[in-house]
């Protein structure tokens, strides 16, 4: 009760802030990247009809751009219009056709892709407001992940909190390997939130915020997020941080922090050196294992089942090309999938090569870019890798929790490079 009242109080006020603060638009942001933390918990205005805060909030900024005729910043990108329209015209035939309440639920779910895109091209993301943000951002994940480490070290004390039966937090036995399960946010798939945070630390450090002006906190932050990843046993977020170790060493050019390779090769190395120490390695090899088609049943107990779906899924579109409709799949593990399936082979393709021709671009002017907007460039890369995998090898927009925080990436990465690429045009 005391959660839901919290719950509450925090709508009203961010609601009250986003329609009468001047800066509006750009709090409205703030205000969703902090409902992270709520995880599962809605609001149930009337029965059988639930809201998560993330999607009251974006419903009201778009209302306050629409009542005051707000600025804006950047144009829609073609592609988003494109999903949109897809994905609008597919739930007007379903609702026609054979409609339920999957249906809505999972049509609610992804067009937020939409509003927070149209949130985010009302807020100009220039130097200012892009660290603002970014630090908030990364404030709502590491409060996530103490709120995970605390729960894996005090289980009743959480549980006291939260109101959950504690006895739960070791139902993801890996041998021997006990994975915190993030009750308090809904599952352990709260790790799916957290990479991020260190491509946004890095940005943060070359912006000189006071987030990351003291070393001892940054590091802290660093391992922080890393251990709260490490105890949820969730492979594509080891997938994710790995590949960004590689990006570092490979790509980064590291001008303005000098010693970041060398500080990332110390912390990768303190990490390995802690998980090669304990009963979880063979998880962790698993996951490259899983992505060539072998699977080590000793530590995967979940591949086998997600390869299941996703033939199933396959097939599905073999069959009917043009989509089954909304909520007709079940959760295939993988968004990409889920919308072939769903919606169509065009929409599927149209939905992952709208944040792909992105990359693409973003790194394009990463290489012929002066060394003082490089940084942000990367973390767009950075983001969009984020989303590419997520969206490929997880199956999230069934879940506002879950897939709100991809849209936000999204189209943060879109509008950060929108102001980069225009400061690198005026030289």
């Amino acid at each position: 009760m005391i959660i839901n009242g919290l719950l509450v109080i925090y709508i009203l006020a961010a609601v009250y802030d986003i329609l009468i603060s001047k800066n509006g638009i750009k709090n409205s942001l703030v205000w969703i990247i902090l409902a992270f933390v709520f995880g599962y918990r809605t609001i149930e205005p009337f029965n059988g009809f639930k809201l998560h805060p993330i999607e009251i909030l974006t419903y009201v900024s778009c209302i306050r751009i629409f009542l005051f005729k707000c600025y804006k910043y950047h144009k829609m990108p073609i592609s988003i219009s494109f999903i949109v329209l897809l994905f609008s015209l597919y739930f007007i035939v379903d609702v026609s056709t054979r409609y339920s309440w999957l249906v809505l639920l999972e049509f609610k779910n992804s067009i937020l892709l939409f509003g927070i895109f149209f949130i985010t091209l009302h807020v100009k993301f220039d130097r200012n407001d892009s660290k603002s943000i970014l630090e908030y951002y990364v404030l709502s994940i590491t409060t996530i992940s103490i709120l995970g480490i605390t729960e894996f070290l005090f289980p009743s004390l959480m549980g006291n909190i939260f109101g959950y039966d504690n006895s739960q937090n070791v139902i993801y036995n890996d041998l021997f390997f006990n994975r915190v399960a993030f009750l308090f946010w809904g599952s352990h798939l709260a790790a799916n939130l957290i990479p991020p945070v260190f491509p946004i630390l890095l940005y943060l450090r070359t912006e000189n915020s006071n987030f990351t002006k003291n070393k001892i906190l940054l590091t802290a932050s660093v391992f922080i997020n890393l251990f709260a990843i490490y105890l949820s046993g969730n492979r594509i977020s080891w997938l994710i941080i790995t590949i960004y170790l590689l990006l570092i060493l490979i790509i980064y050019r590291s001008q303005i922090l000098p010693f970041i390779k060398t500080y990332a090769i110390v912390v990768a190395i303190a990490f390995v050196i802690y998980v090669y120490s304990q009963p979880v390695e063979g998880r962790y090899i698993s996951t490259f294992l899983a992505l060539s088609g072998n699977i080590d049943q000793r530590y995967d107990s979940s591949s086998a089942s997600r390869l299941q779906r996703a033939n199933f899924a396959i097939n599905s579109i073999k069959n009917r090309p043009m989509g089954t409709g909304w909520g007709s799949q079940g959760w295939v593990h993988s968004d990409i999938l889920q919308i072939g399936a769903s919606l169509g082979i065009v929409t599927a393709v149209i939905f992952i090569m709208g944040p792909i021709l992105l990359l693409l671009s973003i790194y394009r002017s990463f290489n012929r870019a002066p060394p003082r907007i490089q940084t942000g460039l990367f973390l767009c890369i950075s983001l969009l890798i984020y989303i590419i995998i997520s969206f490929l090898l997880n199956g999230n927009i069934l879940k506002v929790q879950t897939g709100a925080p991809l849209y936000i990436s999204w189209a943060m990465s879109y509008a950060f490079f929108m102001h980069l690429n225009s400061l690198k045009l005026r030289g």
